[in-house]
């Protein structure tokens, strides 16, 4: 029986605007994302027909029906009409409701995992309906790289990769989403934009590129301004990430985690070190590229 291992990454929001709430009661966003070689591991094993285990570590982590992966291996399998089982072991490194988008990333290679472990012949299109129906940053996880993001955050189109050395840190306080949506104060919204709105057209611009440095003074979150403990701290370490010598900062989806633009990697390491003394979490990774995650492994198991 073969076995499979997947590695899959983090993300940022380069920019993320909320526009308002829809009439189905979730938020029109647009936002531009890119995938970061910060890492969860997952491993997909055949189970018996109908059994469906989720085990993470840490501890505290989400398990069984809880865990996003779990959700995804159900509705992979009402959707496709099997009765196929699967045993997925999963390890977090990237820090849990921070909004570097660690439970999406794992449902999505959940779910690129089990297409191949139970070798259906479902094709992009589908898996990507399958992926909106658990949650809005899951489509993009399919795909990775860089894309602009639209609707709910499920109609992707891609854009030139962004190839940066970035510096971490996710704050002990974290954020509810949901939390941070109702701080936003958002309207009803009024329909679609039909051209993207100025700061996303600004950090598109930018990226264009390919150089970092077009990037300052480019990089746009609107929950930012949400009025919360959490995001507080959030934009107390962005101060910190741009004192310590990044080319800009922002924070990543909701938060309450941020990200800094360095010059290179050895200038992201410096500036990991000095704000490591205030911040109980921080990591240095580089963006990455489409081809690079989800990466899956089979390997051969008694």
């Amino acid at each position: 029986m073969s076995a499979l291992n997947i590695r899959t990454a983090a993300k940022i929001n380069l920019c993320l605007r909320v526009l308002g709430r829809r009439a189905d009661g979730y938020h029109e966003v647009e936002t531009v994302l890119h995938t970061v070689g910060l890492w969860d591991r997952l491993e997909l094993h055949e189970a018996e027909p109908g059994v469906l285990n989720v085990a993470a570590t840490p501890e505290a982590a989400p398990q069984g029906k809880e865990n996003l992966c779990w959700q995804a291996a159900s509705l992979l399998r009402d959707r496709a009409k099997v009765k196929r089982g699967a045993a997925i072991r999963v390890e977090k490194a990237i820090p849990m409701r921070s909004g570097l988008g660690g439970g999406s990333s794992d449902a999505a290679a959940t779910l690129a995992g089990l297409v191949r472990l139970w070798e259906l012949e479902l094709d992009r299109d589908e898996v990507a309906a399958i992926a909106a129906e658990i949650g809005a940053d899951v489509p993009f996880f399919l795909r990775g790289g860089c894309c602009l993001a639209r609707g709910r955050g499920e109609k992707l189109t891609p854009w030139p990769e962004l190839s940066a050395w970035l510096v971490l840190v996710a704050p002990e306080q974290r954020v509810a989403t949901a939390q941070a949506y109702a701080a936003l104060r958002r309207g009803v919204t009024r329909g679609r934009r039909r051209d993207p709105s100025r700061p996303v057209q600004r950090l598109l611009t930018a990226l264009r590129g390919g150089d970092p440095h077009a990037l300052a003074g480019a990089l746009h979150n609107d929950f930012e301004s949400a009025a919360m403990a959490a995001i507080a701290d959030a934009l107390r370490a962005k101060q910190d990430l741009l004192q310590a010598g990044c080319i800009d900062a922002g924070m990543s989806g909701s938060g309450s985690a941020v990200y800094g633009i360095a010059p290179d990697e050895a200038a992201a390491r410096q500036v990991a070190s000095r704000v490591g003394v205030s911040w109980p979490w921080v990591a240095v990774a580089p963006t990455v590229s489409a081809e690079e995650s989800p990466a899956i492994t089979e390997v051969e198991t008694i």
